[in-house]
């Protein structure tokens, strides 16, 4: 947890962990329902999955703007600040699509039920996009 947080991290700190965790669990849902319907249409896994994760990043970056961190939003204009948001969950993104990537390519089941292939990604790229985020964009 020290990764994540300050060494003075009060409830505070702990609180906004859990916030983000809850944004990104809609990010998520957002990210899967793409990629199921994308799919479903015939579009394929990581062509649907690229479509998704720009999705689902707008989303993520409404809810932590308004909720995680409502107190620090507002010091760059939203342009700037969903570019940096984005540039500053690039490291995650990588994570993120690799693992998904990985996970398709590697096992059969996945390829066919790509969803699970978003959550392993998805909880891969949290570490690094809670510290990026909490640092570079909302600091």
């Amino acid at each position: 947890m020290g990764l994540f947080l300050a060494p003075e991290a009060t409830g505070h700190s702990y609180r906004r962990l859990f916030t983000f965790a809850l944004v990104g669990t809609s990010g998520f849902l957002v990210d899967a329902g793409v990629v199921f319907g994308l799919t479903e249409l015939g579009v394929g896994v990581l062509a649907a999955q690229a479509v998704a994760f720009a999705v689902a990043v707008t989303v993520t970056w409404l809810g932590n703007r308004s909720w995680t961190f409502r107190d620090r939003a507002g010091r760059l204009t939203l342009p700037q600040e969903w570019a940096r948001y984005v540039s500053a969950n690039a490291v995650g993104w990588v994570v993120n699509n690799g693992v998904y990537g990985l996970v398709v390519l590697a096992v059969p089941f996945v390829a066919r039920e790509p969803v699970w292939a978003v959550a392993a990604g998805s909880l891969a790229g949290l570490a690094f996009n809670y510290s990026a985020t909490r640092r570079m964009v909302f600091s």
